[in-house]
């Protein structure tokens, strides 16, 4: 088998699929007003084969966001349907066949144009479903089957979502077809005051025209299946989402002895979570799960409405801390950095008796300034020592405590200068000799400088390595290249942002090791 063929096919397919993906986007979310996020979630659960729900008040494009779906597959026959507590699986699975019973004596339901018979499917107020519908939804939910009388029905429903203005009721048995639900998001009004303009102005939405070639098919999505298992997940996604469960683990360990607080992610939910990035990975045009495809982790581990915030932030902080020193080994390279500091140190100083002159205290908190001909002869001890360069509006006081403002610059440990009139004047500080033990630079070998450059080499060249690859990457998104196309606007901006804070420690990195290397003529 040749690997390396297989591996340039799935790519080519993959970038085919991410050029499509967005396009269809782009059409089918016109006019949409804040709810194309909405949309690309709803389309990637359906290419992962995973369902969709959709919380959130009437009247917010829940329903139009599925009616647009359907035009995103060949042949898409869509099902939408509003439960209520007298909906009968008839009307969601399909009549009876009266001819069937009549004639052959088999109970068998017409399916055609109903759930089972339809590519996407979008059933509103889905917690008002009796029993028997709720049973026979969490077949199709589970195994992707319908038994229709005696046979077992292959049900290939592209995507099926589902809605609700609240969760589903405790103790009502609702619990698995909830947990069936893998991605869950949560759908408000318009809140941008002009896009809310231009949604009531608007005239009747048209509907998406979509060329067939654009368009998926069944056969299409299921070739795709063994590609998407394939894709590599990387160690700093697999970091994220060890951190991401100890943050669980730890708000479950807070909410005390009500376990309806706490928040459960089964090992199941967690597999099918991975296999969405991958998913996500694929659509995007990669080979493998990118640190931008974990923040989709946020939208599958809410259980209520007061928790979704409160997820986004471990999902960012995650990302953000762990995820980018995860891919880069910048805990190593903050440990080999320590240990050249330290080689550094050993290898060229040596402890030596100083005598180091410094200023005396006078009366517990002041410094004395030496000739100068004003009475306000001290500065206090803490002025002094929080001087920076340049000069400062200071008190200077007597030995009486009375003071006056006056400019003041410092020169050095023991000197400062003052501005008197125009001109400013130094002046030393009374002090004293003190007896200290301290580190001081000696002669350094050629071949103890060599094999300190090597260490600070191979940093600063993985460290520049590092510094290259984030630029690209800043470059490519800059252009609009590597955006992950299921990820809002908000959730991109923090990803720029997490590059950015991870170039800046690599910066810092760079620079301390270079000034190191000089300390010792390096």
């Amino acid at each position: 088998m040749n690997i390396s063929g297989t591996m340039n096919e799935s790519s080519t397919i993959s970038l085919s699929v991410c050029k499509r993906s967005k396009k269809l986007l782009s059409l089918l979310g016109e006019d949409l007003h804040e709810k194309e996020d909405v949309l690309s979630l709803a389309l990637l659960s359906a290419i992962a084969g995973e369902s969709i729900f959709m919380l959130g008040p009437p009247g917010v494009g829940k329903s139009m966001i599925a009616r647009r779906l359907k035009y995103a597959f060949k042949g898409g026959d869509s099902f939408e349907y509003l439960m209520n507590r007298f909906s009968t699986p008839d009307e969601i699975f399909g009549p009876i066949s009266i001819s069937k019973l009549s004639k052959e004596d088999k109970y068998e339901r017409l399916t055609d144009n109903y759930l089972p018979g339809s590519s996407v499917v979008f059933l509103d107020e889905i917690w008002k479903a009796g029993p028997s519908i709720q049973n026979a939804l969490l077949t199709v939910l589970n195994e992707k089957v319908f038994r229709n009388g005696e046979q077992e029905i292959e049900v290939k429903v592209h995507a099926l979502l589902s809605a609700s203005n609240e969760l589903p009721a405790k103790g009502e048995g609702l619990e698995a077809i909830w947990d069936r639900f893998l991605v869950r998001v949560y759908v408000d009004r318009i809140i941008d005051e002009q896009k809310f303009f231009d949604m009531i102005t608007s005239s009747k939405l048209k509907l998406p025209v979509v060329r067939e070639e654009l368009k998926f098919d069944e056969k299409e999505v299921d070739s795709w299946s063994p590609i998407i298992d394939s894709l590599k997940v990387p160690t700093e996604v697999l970091s994220v989402i060890s951190i991401i469960r100890k943050y669980i683990e730890r708000y479950n360990q807070s909410t005390g002895p009500e376990p309806e607080n706490n928040i459960y992610v089964s090992d199941r939910r967690w597999h099918k979570i991975v296999r969405l990035l991958r998913t996500s990975a694929f659509m995007n045009g990669r080979q493998r799960v990118d640190l931008s495809d974990c923040f989709l982790i946020a939208n599958c581990i809410w259980h209520t409405p007061n928790q979704i915030d409160m997820v986004r932030q471990w999902v960012t902080r995650a990302v953000q801390k762990y995820g980018w020193s995860a891919k880069y080994s910048m805990e190593t390279v903050k440990s080999q950095l320590e240990t050249f500091e330290r080689d550094v140190e050993s290898k060229t100083k040596e402890e030596k008796e100083l005598y180091v002159e410094a200023p005396t205290i006078v009366d517990g908190e002041y410094y004395l300034i030496e000739g100068f001909s004003s009475m306000n002869n001290r500065i206090l001890a803490d002025d002094f020592e929080m001087m920076g360069r340049g000069t400062n509006e200071l008190m200077l006081y007597t030995s009486t405590g009375r003071n006056e403002a006056f400019t003041v610059g410092r020169i050095s440990d023991t000197e400062i200068e003052v501005r008197i009139g125009h001109d400013y004047h130094k002046y030393k500080l009374k002090s004293a000799k003190e007896h200290k033990i301290g580190r001081v630079a000696m002669n350094v070998s050629d071949d103890v400088k060599n094999q300190l450059n090597k260490e600070a080499d191979l940093l600063l060249n993985y460290l520049d390595k590092i510094s290259h690859e984030i630029e690209d990457v800043r470059v490519s998104r800059e252009e609009g290249v590597g955006k992950n196309i299921f990820l809002s606007e908000n959730w991109r901006s923090l990803i720029d942002e997490s590059l950015n804070d991870l170039w800046k420690q690599v910066l810092n990195y760079k620079l301390t090791t270079e000034k190191l290397k000089r300390s010792y003529g390096g």
